[in-house]
């Protein structure tokens, strides 16, 4: 197997390139989170909230699978050119059909503001279906360091013209306008960047190839993204603007630096696996490997989150948003327990078997609805919508990465393995900081944050390098090649 350490190094960078290019814009994009946060009101910030369900919603279905289909599928003539049409033509209709179903999000809201920002928020469709082959030729090639300009681009133009139209006073408006320009300036990007140019070739055999995978990605996606954004929707039908305001505030953080990171790893695995879907032993490596690494980094951020949720909040966005404190906290455990199967899923769709994560994602949902509409019916908080998520991921995680262990024949026990020095150190810095911030509680919210972070990190980096001192010295090795060129 000479392809393993190469393809070991090309996904460690492609997670480095893409993380870096992400975050180095995103940072910008949660200044202007930060900045509507002061200038809108809660209710105000709720319109924000209807745009994120529109986004992360309809996004789903604008290229049907297409792009992880010519991932998946061996190099045949003209199979990019087929999906470049066929991505552009699902697009389009998607705009319109977008466009003309708008009054139906604003009478499900009843707010006449959600329709015109799902009219404005359809332009991304076709935007970004002109740069979208470009991308997935780049994910097949595992060329994530070529993607780094386009992907920065779009996060520095939504970052920053997000800032520039929220200071102008255009309000919950200046998160739209941020993304539409974001996504145009990538797709022009791509195409500086990547030689290739769709021809006028059209193939009826690789379209329908393309879109018998992608059926059930779509499916799979869909109804994920359905449920996903199945508390937004459930709070701001029930409990009003100014709850989905707050919680959609509440999962800013931890889903900028868990959920979007697991799901930039994911960009990466993808590819890599189904490379070496046909090296059973290679993939079980690499599975435990990733997941090892992946709970190294996410379990000390999402508890460290929940810890210092309070200061941090105060601190970044004011006194007005305490509610959003206890909704926080269980949003980060919930984006802990999440990251765990982003690696499943990866697996699944490898061994050209997405039909599974169809089975979960409906298993999912029979648990999730009723949690949710338990929550805001019975209980009528937004916490505890948090914690009804909490309380389905912990019985969808269990069940996946059984699953995913059998596919690959590693067992649970071998799992855990993988993560426990990782949830062992965490402990223990959960203890430590809750023990410093207790003499603490009459300082000023930025002191106690200074304080939770400070004391948090030293205690996990040393409590790992005395539990399993390997685990550091081998990922400071790993990452140090990966950087280096050859």
């Amino acid at each position: 197997m000479p392809e393993a350490k190469p393809l070991k190094k090309q996904a460690i960078q492609g997670v480095m390139w893409t993380y870096a290019s992400y975050y180095s814009g995103k940072l910008l994009v949660f200044a202007s989170t930060i900045i509507l946060a002061k200038l809108l009101s809660q209710d105000d910030f709720g319109v924000a909230g209807y745009a994120i369900v529109i986004i992360s919603s309809l996004k789903v279905l604008a290229s049907f699978g297409v792009g992880q289909a010519l991932i998946y599928h061996k190099e045949e003539e003209h199979a990019a050119d087929t999906a470049f049409w066929l991505g552009l033509g699902i697009s389009i209709t998607l705009f319109a059909i977008t466009w003309l179903s708008a009054p139906l999000v604003g009478g499900f809201f009843d707010d006449p503001r959600a329709t015109s920002v799902t009219r404005v928020l359809a332009f991304s469709f076709p935007l970004s279906s002109l740069g979208y082959v470009q991308d997935m030729l780049l994910r097949k090639k595992l060329s994530f360091r070529r993607k780094f300009l386009p992907d920065l681009s779009r996060s520095l133009g939504k970052g920053i013209f997000s800032i520039v139209f929220a200071l102008l006073g255009y309000g919950a408006w200046s998160l739209i306008y941020g993304q539409l320009i974001g996504v145009a300036i990538a797709s022009l990007a791509y195409w500086i960047l990547v030689p290739w140019r769709p021809s006028f070739h059209f193939s009826p055999r690789l379209s329908r190839t393309f879109l018998d995978f992608g059926k059930n990605i779509v499916a799979v996606n869909a109804f994920s993204v359905l449920l996903d954004n199945a508390d937004y929707l459930v709070v701001g039908r029930y409990l009003g603007a100014a709850s989905l305001g707050i919680y959609t505030l509440a999962f800013r953080i931890p889903d900028m630096l868990i959920m979007q990171f697991n799901a930039l790893i994911g960009k990466v695995l993808f590819p890599f696996y189904a490379r070496m879907r046909d090296d059973e032993e290679g993939l079980k490596r690499s599975f435990l490997y990733t997941t090892k690494y992946i709970s190294t980094i996410t379990f000390p951020v999402g508890f460290g989150i929940a810890l210092v949720a309070s200061p941090l909040i105060l601190t970044l966005f004011g006194e007005k948003w305490h509610e959003a404190i206890p909704v926080m906290q269980s949003l980060a455990i919930y984006s802990v327990i999440v990251a765990l199967i982003y690696n499943a899923g990866d697996v699944y769709k490898a061994q050209g078997k997405p039909e599974i994560l169809t089975r979960l994602t409906v298993l999912e949902g029979i648990l999730l609805l009723p949690a949710l509409y338990f929550s805001v019916t019975t209980i009528e908080t937004i916490a505890a919508v948090g914690w009804a998520r909490v309380f389905v991921a912990l019985i969808l995680t269990t069940i996946e990465l059984i699953i995913a262990g059998r596919m690959i024949n590693a067992s649970l026990g071998e799992i855990f393995k993988a993560i426990s020095p990782s949830l062992s150190a965490a402990s223990i810095m959960a203890i430590a900081v809750i023990l410093a911030l207790l003499p603490a509680q009459n300082m000023s919210p930025p002191a106690q944050l200074v304080i939770g972070i400070g004391i948090g990190g030293i205690v996990y980096l040393t409590s790992l390098w005395f539990i399993q001192r390997e685990l550091l010295v081998e990922g400071y090795s790993t990452l140090r090649k990966a950087l280096v060129r050859k």
